[in-house]
């Protein structure tokens, strides 16, 4: 006897109902309930009761189901213009709202397996069955960190479809020219990625000679290119580019709240962009006008002062732009849909965009440099400097010395005196 149909009609409701609480439009929403219209006739059709043993192969079938049961399906649309991970005339954008659909019910609990999990950042199999061994290595042995992994990963991942390339087919057919060929495409000349890339590769191939699989330690041909403390000189934006960054941004416009805000709390407390991406409603002292920024880099919460203008620009953001009745206590939220709260990354790339339209080259660190050298132009102590800027190594705050003008023409002046 057939078993009963699998009615999809309550999950679809709840996640369209998921969706409207984390603030999607309107019309994203229908678009992806008319992507999901027929898939309970689709899933009735292929005889299955439950959604668990739904395979990613299936995929391509629903979109080819969709396409010729639902009204306007033909219709030309973007989603058939671009090549999409099934048939170049497959639906992009249905393939969009199924996977959506099947993370949420995975999610929420609803499921057990989800058909579609998220791809790793290097796509492909491992080419070499000990590079999988060496991740497992990393993570249960040497109890690496989730983001230390992930790097790690992503080396592997590479190096593997290099060698693959290359045609390198056994690990005693490694050369030196291979690993140089690598790190070059890798790191190209930048110092800091050429050191990375030799920490991460040095592990890789220890574990290898361990095994037995290479007949030479070849981690210890890698040699780094040496970086000097205080070798470089911070850039810091003067400040009337500051000013003109800061008269750029169109309050009544999308975003022009909390960039303003977020820009002006860099530029006048001279913190990093983890710190602004961490920061949390109950680190807001708005009695005392003082604001904790939770220990990132060091072991201890840094409270700073809040400014009038900053205070201004913080009430006027949370007043009248973040999403009211968010369940994220973070303070700066995303504008788009799940109106998730900001990465480090985010902070970072909306400050470089707004100093990109306000013509200002740089990143948003340079803010954090701007503040250090008007502190130091007022004539605030490196110990007071160090505290402010948040550094547990006050060897961190000495490249500062490089950007005091005034005090380093002093001692110039001073000693040619002496002379």
């Amino acid at each position: 006897m057939k078993g009963a149909a699998l009615d999809l009609a309550p999950w679809i409701a709840d996640y369209a109902a998921y969706l409207a609480s984390q603030g999607y439009a309107i019309h994203a929403i229908n678009t992806r309930m008319k992507h999901l219209d027929y898939l309970d006739r689709f899933i009735e059709a292929r005889g299955l009761q439950t959604l668990e043993h739904f395979p990613p192969e299936w995929a391509s079938d629903f979109i080819d189901y969709w396409m010729s049961h639902h009204p306007g399906a033909n219709k030309k649309v973007t989603g058939f213009q671009y090549q999409s991970r099934f048939e170049p005339h497959h639906h992009r954008d249905v393939q969009f709202s199924l996977r959506c659909f099947f993370r949420w019910a995975h999610a929420a609990g609803r499921l057990r397996h989800n058909p579609f999990p998220l791809r790793p950042p290097v796509t492909g199999h491992y080419f070499f069955p000990e590079m999988m061994g060496y991740l497992v290595f990393c993570k249960e042995h040497k109890g690496l960190a989730r983001n230390s992994c992930k790097q790690i990963e992503r080396l592997v991942r590479c190096f593997g479809k290099f060698l693959s390339s290359a045609g390198v087919t056994a690990w005693n057919q490694l050369q030196s020219s291979h690993i140089d060929a690598f790190v070059r495409q890798e790191a190209a000349h930048n110092v800091r990625r050429i050191q990375n890339t030799h920490a991460l590769l040095s592990g890789l191939l220890r574990y290898l000679f361990s095994l037995g699989r290479l007949d030479r330690d070849w981690a210890c041909t890698l040699r780094s290119p040496r970086r000097y403390q205080l070798a470089r000189t911070p850039r810091a934006l003067a400040a009337d580019q500051v000013l003109h960054l800061l008269r750029s941004i169109d309050r009544s416009r999308r975003g022009g709240k909390r960039d303003l805000a977020m820009i002006l709390m860099a530029a006048s407390l001279g913190v990093r962009v983890s710190e602004i991406a961490a920061l949390r409603l109950e680190h807001l002292n708005w009695a005392q006008g003082v604001v904790s920024f939770p220990p990132i880099k060091n072991e201890h919460a840094l409270p700073l002062p809040l400014s009038r203008p900053l205070i201004e620009a913080l009430v006027d953001y949370l007043k009248n732009e973040r999403p009211a009745g968010s369940r994220y206590r973070n303070v700066f939220l995303a504008l788009t849909p799940p109106l998730t709260p900001l990465a480090p990354v985010s902070v970072s790339t909306v400050i470089s965009r707004r100093m990109h339209r306000a013509g200002i080259r740089g990143s948003a660190h340079r803010l954090r440099h701007a503040f250090a050298s008007e502190l130091l132009r007022a004539g605030v102590s490196f110990p007071t400097l160090q505290q402010l800027l948040g550094h547990s190594h006050f060897s961190s705050t000495l490249v500062y010395t490089k950007i005091d003008i005034v005090q380093l023409r002093d001692v110039a002046n001073n000693d040619a005196e002496e002379m």
